[in-house]
C-alpha cells in the first residue's frame, strides 16, 4: 500500500470517527485517537509516518493561525495579565518540576532531558479543548484566557524545548547565550509577524480574487514561520502576530463573498489537520510500545501516571494561586479586579489537555547528538508525552462536558449588552443614511421604504435591551430567547418549501441547473442566519 492510499485511508477513518463520535456522544479529539489506536492493530497496516524535522512546519502554522484569526483583539488586551501568567509563568513552573520529578524518579535522569520532556508536556491545547466542549458554553473570559494562553504558551514551551535539546545535544549551556538567544527569538518573532502581517494586508485588496486571497491566508503564516526559523526566531509567535494583524485589520478589508468562502476553506482544512494529528497519537502508540521493551511494563505505567497526574495538580497550583493568591498579597489588584468565581477558575484549571504541539514537539526531537550519540532517553521521553496526551484527553476530556453541566458557571451577560448595541447601532446608523439618500438624487422611493422596513423592524425586535429567557442555566445567547427560537424555526421551515420548489423545477426542467444554483445561493446564505 503506497501512502497516498493510506492517506486516503486515514481520510476515511476520520470520516467515520466523526460518525462514531456522534453516536455515542464521545468528544472527537477521543473518537480521532481510539480510531487510530484500531488501524494501529490492524496486522499489515501500513506505518504513517511524518518525518519528525517537518512535524511543527506542516501542523503548528495553520493550526496557530486559525487561532489567531478568531481571536478578540481587545479582550486578548484586556487579560494579557493572566494569559501571560499562565502562557509563560505556569510553562516554565511546569517544565521545572516535570524535569524534578523525573530526576527523583530515575536518578541520573539528567536535568536538560528532564526539561525537555517538561517543555514538551506543558503547554495546552486549546484545540482539544475548544473540541471537546464546542456543544456547550464555556464562560466568555475563561474562554478568553484558554485561547489567549493557547497561543503564547506554545511560543514559550518550544523556547524551553529548543534551549533544551541544545543543551543536550551539545552538551553545554549558557545562561548569558541563553538570554540574548531568547531575546532575540521574542523581539525578532514578533518584528517578524507583524512585517508580514503588514505586507499581506497592503497587498490583499490587490490580489482581486477571492481564490487567490484565500490562498494567501494559508501562505502568510507559513512565511512568516518558516522565515522566523531560518533566522532562529521564534515562529511561533511570528505566526501569532501576524494571524492577530490580520483579524485586526481583516475585519474592514475583508469582503462578505471572502468572509463566506474562507470561513467554510479554514474550517475544512483545520478539521482534516485535527483529526490527522490526534490519529497520529493512535497509530504511534503500538510501535513506541515496541521500543519500551528494555523497561518494565509497572514502571513504564508508574512513570506515565506520576508524570501525568503532577501536570495537572501543578496547573490547579498555578491556577487557583494566581486567581486568588496575586489578590489576597497585592491590594491594588483586588480594587481594579474582583475575585472570579470558583466555578470558572476551576474551568480554566481543569481544561489543560495536551495535543497537537506536545505531540509535534514530542516526534520532533533528534535521533542523535553532535557525536553521533542517540538521545538520551528518547523514545522514553516520547512514551511519557504520548501518555500525558493520551491521560489529560481521556480523564479531563471525557469529564469536562459532565462538569461544565454540573456547575453552576457564572456567564458573562456584559457579551448580550455588546451584541445588542452594536446591532441597534449599525440599524440607526442606517436609518439615518437612507433619510438622506433620497434627497442627494432622483431613486426610486419605493427602494428605501423596503429596505426601510426591514430595519425598522429590526430596531423593534431589538427593544430596549438584550433579548434573553428569563430563566436559563445555559450560557446568554443572542439567539436562545424563545421568541428567536420560533422565528429560526419558522424560517428554516419556509426556506426548505422555497428550495424544494425551485429543485422540482430543475427536476422538470423548466429551469436549468444555473439558474438553480444561483436561487439555491440566496436561499442558502440567509438560511445560515437561523441555524
Amino acid at each position: 500500500m503506497n501512502p497516498i492510499e493510506t492517506f486516503l485511508i486515514l481520510l476515511t477513518a476520520i470520516c467515520g470517527a466523526i460518525i462514531l463520535a456522534k453516536k455515542i456522544a464521545m468528544p472527537t479529539p477521543i473518537a480521532f485517537v481510539m480510531v487510530g489506536l484500531g488501524l494501529a492493530f490492524i496486522p499489515g497496516f501500513p506505518a504513517f509516518n511524518i518525518p519528525p524535522q517537518y512535524m511543527l512546519l506542516i501542523f503548528l502554522p495553520v493550526l496557530l493561525a486559525e487561532a489567531a484569526y478568531f481571536t478578540s483583539v481587545r479582550d486578548f488586551r484586556v487579560n494579557m495579565r493572566w494569559i501571560l501568567m499562565l502562557a509563560v509563568g505556569l510553562v516554565g513552573f511546569t517544565a521545572v518540576v516535570v524535569a524534578v520529578v523525573m530526576n527523583k524518579i530515575i536518578p541520573g535522569f539528567g536535568w536538560a532531558a528532564g526539561l525537555v520532556l517538561g517543555a514538551i508536556i506543558s503547554p495546552p491545547d486549546a484545540v482539544a479543548a475548544t473540541s471537546i466542549a464546542k456543544n456547550i458554553k464555556i464562560p466568555k473570559r475563561a474562554q478568553t484566557i484558554l485561547e489567549g494562553e493557547s497561543l503564547v504558551n506554545d511560543a514559550a514551551g518550544l523556547v524551553i524545548y529548543k534551549f533544551a535539546v541544545l543543551a543536550v545535544v551539545t552538551q553545554q549551556f549558557s545562561m548569558v547565550d541563553a538570554s540574548l538567544s531568547f531575546s532575540w527569538m521574542v523581539v525578532c518573532g514578533l518584528a517578524l509577524g507583524w512585517l508580514i502581517g503588514f505586507i499581506f494586508m497592503r497587498i490583499f485588496t490587490k490580489l482581486n480574487d477571492p481564490s487567490v486571497q484565500i490562498l494567501g491566508t494559508f501562505l502568510a503564516p507559513y512565511a512568516a514561520y518558516i522565515l522566523a526559523e531560518h533566522v532562529h526566531a521564534s515562529g511561533v509567535l511570528a505566526v501569532v502576530v501576524t494571524g492577530l494583524m490580520v483579524s485586526w485589520h481583516g475585519a474592514s478589508r475583508f469582503t462578505s463573498d471572502f468572509r463566506v468562502a474562507a470561513e467554510a476553506t479554514w474550517k475544512m482544512v483545520v478539521f482534516v489537520m485535527n483529526g490527522l494529528v490526534f490519529m497520529l497519537i493512535g497509530l504511534q502508540f503500538p510501535s513506541l510500545l515496541q521500543n519500551m521493551a528494555d523497561y518494565s511494563p509497572t514502571f513504564l505505567l508508574t512513570t506515565a501516571f506520576i508524570v501525568s497526574l503532577t501536570v495537572v495538580l501543578v496547573r490547579f497550583l498555578w491556577v487557583y494561586g494566581v486567581a486568588y493568591g496575586v489578590r489576597f498579597l497585592f491590594k491594588p489588584v483586588r480594587k481594579v479586579a474582583p475575585c472570579p468565581p470558583w466555578q470558572n477558575v476551576f474551568i480554566v484549571a481543569w481544561t489543560g489537555m495536551r495535543g497537537v504541539v506536545s505531540l509535534a514537539t514530542a516526534l520532533a526531537l533528534p535521533m542523535l547528538t553532535l557525536n553521533d550519540v542517540a538521545f538520551p532517553h528518547r523514545d522514553l521521553i516520547i512514551f511519557i508525552s504520548f501518555s500525558v496526551i493520551l491521560f489529560t484527553l481521556v480523564l479531563q476530556g471525557l469529564s469536562l462536558p459532565w462538569i461544565l453541566r454540573k456547575l453552576s458557571v457564572v456567564h458573562d451577560w456584559r457579551v448580550l449588552h455588546e451584541d445588542w448595541m452594536a446591532r441597534k447601532d449599525a440599524a440607526q446608523a442606517v436609518l439615518q443614511r437612507l433619510d438622506e439618500m433620497p434627497k442627494e438624487g432622483t431613486l426610486p422611493s419605493a427602494a428605501f421604504d423596503r429596505i426601510r422596513s426591514h430595519y425598522m423592524d429590526r430596531i423593534e425586535s431589538l427593544g430596549h435591551g438584550p433579548n434573553t429567557p428569563l430563566h436559563t442555566k445555559e450560557a446568554p445567547s443572542s439567539t436562545n430567547h424563545p421568541l428567536i427560537q420560533t422565528e429560526h424555526t419558522i424560517w428554516q421551515d419556509i426556506l426548505e418549501i422555497e428550495k424544494k420548489v425551485v429543485v422540482d423545477l430543475r427536476k422538470s426542467f423548466k429551469i436549468g441547473d444555473d439558474v438553480m444554483h444561483e436561487i439555491l445561493r440566496d436561499i442558502d446564505l440567509l438560511h445560515s442566519r437561523f441555524k
